[in-house]
């Protein structure tokens, strides 16, 4: 996964963008095509964006969209054994 900030999307030509209400949206296949990563299950609204004057419909998301739905690294979560923090399970004799 590669490391990348939004102020580097946003200088980034390849990638088209729009600021709608104080907020800017990507477009989702420019940032898949760049980053080389799969957003299938990304939560996505379709913007106009407007390339060499035609106007396009796009599907667009924000940038914390992109960065909840990229992958992780894999067993980040896992720090420490699960088995380790748990307690030793103590049976009462009969």
């Amino acid at each position: 996964m590669k490391k990348i900030t939004e102020a580097m999307i946003r200088k980034e030509a390849t990638i088209n963008k729009i600021q709608f209400d104080k907020e800017w949206f990507y477009a989702v296949d420019d940032v898949a095509d760049f980053l080389n990563e799969d957003f299938t299950g990304i939560e996505t609204v379709t913007l106009p964006i407007i390339i060499d004057g035609e106007s396009y419909n796009m599907l667009c998301a924000t940038w914390e969209d992109f960065e909840r739905i990229r992958q992780k690294e894999p067993l980040e979560d896992f720090r420490g054994s699960v088995l380790r923090n748990k307690k030793p399970l103590i049976r009462k004799k009969k």
